[in-house]
């Protein structure tokens, strides 16, 4: 059968964030076409024929949030840190939970219904204002050698979010001994079975979806890779024309075994194996010379960074819930280095994590001037889109990917502003948004995730975690209970 003639939709906004050619500008009471998946006409008024209107004439109109560092879960371990933590493990909350019991043991996450998690977590990133997200290699081990779809691909696809993953790779694991210490244990053959599996699914699935699904190859860890596994990564990358995402420079356990190992900064190693670059995002790259914690000052990781290309994806939030911050958002920006931005794991909500990066940005340099408000929103929308090589994309112009929020400005909370961008990183969160579109799909409407039964959803994640947590005891090393190791804020009043 012969395709469909694409629609041509006309937005009435109140507020549009518009891209100039060169950077957002806000235009008042003016219109934004679209026709398909492409933006058209971005401007004062419109006069051609339209299929479609949307009165939006009360709210911004805002390009799609690119979120650059994810997670795609249900976060059970996350969820149980605050307030407590292995002091062995200096602040890297996420070894408490992704270590796994001996060498061949479970994880924590062994004990959830992973479908269940993923949409869950998919679905909370589309509602809260993420069009296009990378993924963190979250379907390692789910995926077959001849590059099988996992769950993860396709139901994101299924809801139509944009989506950059492929399948994790890595050398090694952390995992816990019989005294409950953390150790790394390295596999025989270097994790190189890992890039395997991953081209397998580039050469399968990039592009599927309408080209909302995308690969990126991801070795999931810096501290977990060999320099064979990163070269070949690199080699590989170079081959496919596609980029690189890993977790760098993000525990001081990393940044002390590097050191130790190399005798250069996990961002030095990086540079001295020729593997920064312009198609890679390094997910945090929190601890680079000069950072306080770790008492290190020789050389300057940002000047490689910024020589290179190389973007870092900044999630402060869950760094903040264990007293870390980037030192700082205003220095790496300064030095040239190209931020985004991402969520990492739970709320996954784009808006609260730019409310996090000013506040934060601003506490790190102890300066209400540093860390201003375009900057995070450019992080947020350009910053991403130049860390994928994306030009269509985090902007609302003709050419660009009809990946469009409409934030209800309607709200209370929004209250009186002189500024909509400044109201909607000071005083918003995701449950401002009301329309999420995508590819000129609508896939939130009136708050609600069009695709999925939200409340169902969240009855199954709420169901999945609780599992996880009652067998806590069968995953710690000491066979402890959860309230043992990770006590509530309260005790429990019991009759």
């Amino acid at each position: 059968m012969p395709e469909s003639t694409p629609l041509t939709t006309l937005i009435k906004g109140g507020w549009i964030v518009a891209f100039d050619g060169e950077r957002h500008r806000i235009l008042r009471d003016g219109v934004v076409v679209y026709r398909g998946d492409t933006v058209t006409h971005v401007g004062k008024s419109y006069e051609g024929p339209v299929d479609h209107t949307i009165d939006a004439r009360a709210q911004l109109v805002s390009p799609g949030l690119v979120n650059a560092h994810v997670h795609v879960g249900a976060h059970t371990g996350d969820r149980m840190i605050f307030d407590a933590g292995r002091a062995d493990l200096f602040r890297s909350g996420f070894m408490n939970y992704c270590a796994s019991k001996g060498i061949n043991g479970p994880t924590l996450h062994d004990f959830e219904d992973a479908d269940v998690a993923i949409r869950y977590s998919l679905s909370c990133l589309l509602r809260f204002g993420s069009t296009t997200i990378v993924e963190m290699g979250g379907e390692l081990g789910g995926e077959s050698g001849n590059g099988e779809l996992g769950p993860l691909a396709s139901h994101a696809g299924e809801l139509g979010i944009r989506i950059y993953m492929a399948p994790g790779m890595r050398s090694a694991h952390h995992y816990y001994d019989q005294d409950g210490r953390h150790q790394i244990h390295w596999h025989a053959d270097d994790g190189l079975a890992t890039l395997d599996r991953a081209l397998a699914f580039v050469e399968r699935y990039d592009g599927a979806y309408e080209g909302r699904v995308r690969a990126i190859l991801v070795p999931l860890e810096y501290h977990l890779s060999s320099h064979e596994l990163l070269r070949r990564t690199k080699s590989a990358a170079r081959q496919y024309g596609i980029g690189i995402t890993l977790h760098l420079a993000e525990s001081v356990l990393e940044f002390q075994d590097s050191i130790r190992h190399t005798g250069r900064t996990p961002v030095g190693m990086l540079h001295d194996l020729d593997f920064l670059g312009p198609e890679v995002v390094l997910g945090h790259g929190l601890y680079t010379s000069g950072h306080s914690q770790v008492a290190y000052t020789r050389g300057d990781d940002l000047a490689l960074l910024a020589g290179t290309g190389t973007s870092v994806a900044h999630s402060p939030t869950v760094f903040a819930r264990r007293g870390v911050y980037l030192e700082s958002f205003q220095r790496y920006l300064d030095a040239g280095v190209n931020l985004a931005i991402g969520t990492d794991s739970y709320p996954q909500d784009m808006l609260g994590e730019l409310k996090t990066v000013a506040l934060m940005g601003k506490i790190a340099d102890r300066d209400f001037e540093a860390v201003n408000t375009r900057d995070v929103f450019n992080a947020a929308t350009l910053g991403g889109a130049r860390a994928l090589g994306r030009d269509d994309l985090g902007r609302l112009a003709p050419g660009a990917k009809a990946d469009i929020l409409i934030v209800d400005f309607q709200r209370a909370r929004v209250g009186p502003f002189l500024d909509p961008i400044k109201a909607l990183i000071q005083c918003c969160d995701g449950e401002v948004i009301d329309t999420v579109i995508v590819a000129g799909r609508t896939r939130v409407e009136e708050g609600r995730v069009l695709m999925w039964d939200s409340e169902e959803l969240l009855e199954g994640v709420r169901r999945s975690c609780a599992n996880a947590w009652d067998r806590f005891a069968d995953y710690w090393p000491d066979n402890e209970p959860i309230d043992a190791v990770f006590p509530g804020a309260f005790e429990s009043w019991e009759e």
